[in-house]
This record gives structure tokens, sequence and C-alpha cells, in this order.
């Protein structure tokens, strides 16, 4: 049968050992890879510019919130639904729209930013004082700025939640299942690289032009298309799923509510993936004040500009690609509940002291030790799902993981943006630090009762896939 998948668990180490020059010569990945280094430093690149010409509008935490809300909105709305998509339609063709999608709103930054005077509203306001003097002022309202930005920052997020679980799903059908966690290490080195390359180069451009900034940003997605063509040409055809036909459009939304169905379900059925979920999605909700208020922090506390920021962002990035490479040269971890378990407590103390540390050298001291943390969680937590769910579900699964995330996230950012307003973010930080903390222990004791913490249980390969 066409659908028909051997799933087959198994607990011995593979006969083959996982090979680093298998993945560095597998041309379908090394393009993908290239593909997503650039759009990486490309988004690093248009957020730190959008994220401080905002605030330099605006000077409000809320709108720095309702920012952040409407660049993971789209995680929630549509994400489920690029999974299903995923699971159903050529990978690669995914991937090149998304990247196209993701260029046109990078064309649109640089519209914006050329015809900004043009947009700026001026209210005049009049006040006349005891002496009987008139004092005429203007006063910039750029509302016709921030809403074409925040429609296009949408726009952009669109194309990110269909890209990410479609170059997940289309991993794990060009690479080997022994040489998946070098995979994953390679992405989470591109992604920690392109931090550094794309932070010091969005300091270096948006100290001096936003412009310049949006530029370039459009210019890596050409770059990135260009790979993803290539994929297309030489790639790996994921292989037809023979499906029912769906003549009605209440018959197609069955068909993907039913898929989104089967997510959940496989999900809910390996208890390694549904602690992640749980705890995943508790931890994004803890970090939202981290997400909302890091900008605000840096330029409105501090007062450290672009080019500062840039150099913070990348000293994360160097732990970062460290803590990649050494996972890459494990080759395999088996216990990946209790590595990412780690990991987690080791944010909840970040966070608690980004409350406090309001000192440069402190704060960079605390991001380099962060980035390993994210290192660590981005290495192994897709590693565990790659090898305990089958291919053709994959999609669904990430897709599944990612709205519950999502919506995790944008209720904490939601939270975070009406009380920004009101308390200092000192104590809208402890607040989450502390909360977090309260998680943690929980989560310690339950998986260690459960038994999540022993070695992980794998999947064979499905026949016919990753032969390369």
């Amino acid at each position: 049968m066409p659908n028909q998948t051997v799933e087959q668990k198994i607990t011995a180490t593979p006969a083959s050992k996982p090979k680093i020059g298998e993945v560095l010569t597998n041309t379908p990945f090394m393009l993908l890879f290239s593909a997503q280094f650039t759009q990486n430093i490309g988004s690093a690149v248009s957020w730190l510019a959008l994220q401080f010409l905002l605030f330099k509008l605006t000077e409000s935490p809320g709108l720095m919130g309702i920012l952040s809300i409407i660049f993971w909105l789209p995680y929630v709305l549509f994400t489920p639904f690029a999974g299903v998509f995923v699971d159903r339609y050529d990978q690669r063709k995914l991937l090149l729209f998304s990247n196209l999608l993701s260029f046109v709103a990078s064309f649109g930054y640089i519209i914006i930013y050329q015809f900004l005077n043009e947009l700026m509203k001026w209210e005049v306001v009049t006040t006349i004082t005891e002496t009987g003097t008139t004092i005429i002022t203007r006063i910039a309202n750029p509302i016709n700025i921030i809403w074409p930005i925040f429609i296009l920052v949408f726009l952009n997020s669109t194309a990110a939640s269909i890209f990410f679980p479609t170059r997940n799903a289309y991993t794990r059908l060009i690479v080997k299942k022994k040489n998946l966690l070098i995979a994953n290490s390679i992405g989470s080195t591109v992604f920690q690289i392109a931090t550094i390359v794309g932070y010091v180069i969005a300091g270096v451009l948006a100290g001096r032009s936003y412009l310049g900034s949006f530029i370039f940003d459009a210019s890596t997605y050409a770059f990135s298309a260009t790979m993803i063509v290539f994929i297309l040409l030489l790639g790996q055809k994921p292989p037809e799923v023979v499906r029912p036909k769906e003549e009605t459009i209440r018959a197609q939304i069955k068909g993907v509510f039913d898929d989104l169905m089967i997510g959940y379900r496989t999900i809910r059925d390996r208890p390694k993936i549904t602690y992640l979920l749980i705890i995943f999605a508790s931890a994004i909700f803890s970090f939202s004040a981290f997400n909302v208020l890091f900008i605000v922090i840096l330029q409105g506390e501090m007062g450290l500009n672009e080019t500062w920021y840039g150099i913070l962002q990348s000293i994360m990035g160097v732990s970062g690609i460290a803590t990649s490479l050494f996972f890459m040269s494990l080759g395999m971890i088996k216990r990946k509940i209790r590595i990412l378990n780690f990991a987690l407590i080791g944010a909840t103390i970040f966070l608690g002291l980004f409350s406090f540390i309001r000192n440069t050298w402190g704060i960079a001291v605390l991001l380099f030790a962060f980035g390993v943390v994210i290192a660590t969680i981005n290495v192994t937590a897709p590693t565990l799902i790659q090898e305990q769910v089958s291919y053709e579900k994959q999609g669904r699964v990430f897709g599944t993981q990612q709205l519950f995330q999502g919506i995790a996230r944008l209720i904490g950012m939601g939270i975070v943006s009406i009380i920004a307003e009101y308390v200092i973010p000192m104590y809208v930080l402890l607040a989450g630090a502390v909360l977090l903390a309260c998680i943690m222990i929980w989560a310690l004791f339950y998986s260690r009762k459960k038994g999540l913490t022993k070695v992980d249980d794998q999947l064979e390969d499905v026949a016919g896939l990753n032969k390369n």
C-alpha cells in the first residue's frame, strides 16, 4: 500500500556510525544549508532595523509588544495548516513559495522607508500660555508608517511559518537517520553564525541607514530563492501520497482538520513528544517578557544603540556555534529529555539574572550563556521528534507543536504588552522568571517519575527513504 509506514521501536545503537562527511557532501542538504544561512542573516538585519525604527518613532513598550505579537501570530494561524501541506505537497515547491513571499515583504520595507516623510502624519497643536502667547507645535504621528510595517511583518512571518516545518520535514527525507543529529547541529550552527554575521552587519547598516538594512535583507532572499531553485532541480522529490479525491470545499476542509488531528494524536501517543510540547509552551509563555522588553531595556534603559545590539547578539551566537559543534562531534545523544531539562534550568537562571543586571558587560556574559541554552534546545528537540515520528507525519507534528507554542507566546506577549506601559520592566521579567522556576520544578519531578529521562527509543528508517 502506498501510504503504509513501517514503524519498529529499537533501542540498540545503529550498526553504522554517524558521519559528518556524508552530510557535508549531501548536495540537496548543503543547498538548503546555504538558503537557510542567507535567510537568517537577512532576517536578523531587517528585524533589528524594524525594532529600532519603531521604538524611535513611538517610544512605546506596548507597541513593541504588538510588533512581537504580529510577528508571531502567523505561527499560530498558519503553521498547523502549513504542516498539513508539507505532508501533502512537494516540499521543494513550498520552500520556494515561502522564500518568494519573504522577498515581497522585504521589498515592501524598502518602499515604506523611501516614503517615510510622505507617510508621516503631522498634527498641529495650538497652546495659549497664561501670558497670552500662542505656541504652535507640530507633533509627528507615525500611524501611516506603523500599520504598513505591521502588515509586511505579518506577511514575512507567514512565509516563515511555512518555511520552517517544510525545512524540517525535507531534512528528514534527504538525510539518513543516523546523521540527523549532525544535520540539526549544522542547522543550529547556521543559525548561530547567521546571528553573528547578521547582527554585526545589522548594527553597522542600521547605525548608518535603515534603508541599507532593508535592501540587504531583500538581496539575501533573492540569493536564497536561487538556492531553492537548484534544490528543485537536484533534490530528491518527496514520495507522492495517495489520498481520496476531495471534490468539495467542505470535504477539503475536513481533510485538513483530519490531518491536524493526526498530528495531535501522534504527539499524544508519544510521551516524550507530549512532554516537549507542554514544557516548551510553558517556557515560551514565561519568556514573553524578555522577547517584548529586550529592545526597550537596551535602548530605553541602558541607552545602547544598534551597534551594541549587534555586538551582544553576536556574543550569543559565538557560544551557540561552539555548542552546536560540540553536539556535532558527539553524533548521537541517547537522553535528550535530560539534556533539555538542564537547558531550560539554564534559561530560568538567565531570565532571573536579566531582570536585575543593567551593566553592559554583565548582559554580555548572560547572553553568552543563553547562546549555549538556545543551541542545545535547537539541536536536541527537533532531533528527538525526527527520530520518534515517522517521516510522513512529521510536518503535522511540527505544525501542531508550533501551534500550541505560538498560542502560549501570543498570550504571554499580549499580557506583557498591556502591563509594560504601567509596570517597570524589571518586575515584569522577574515575574516571568519565578513562573518558569515553578514550571521547571514540576518538570524535573514529572519527567523522572514518568521515566522520560531514560534512553530514547527510535524508529527505523522508512523503506525507500534516506538512501542518499
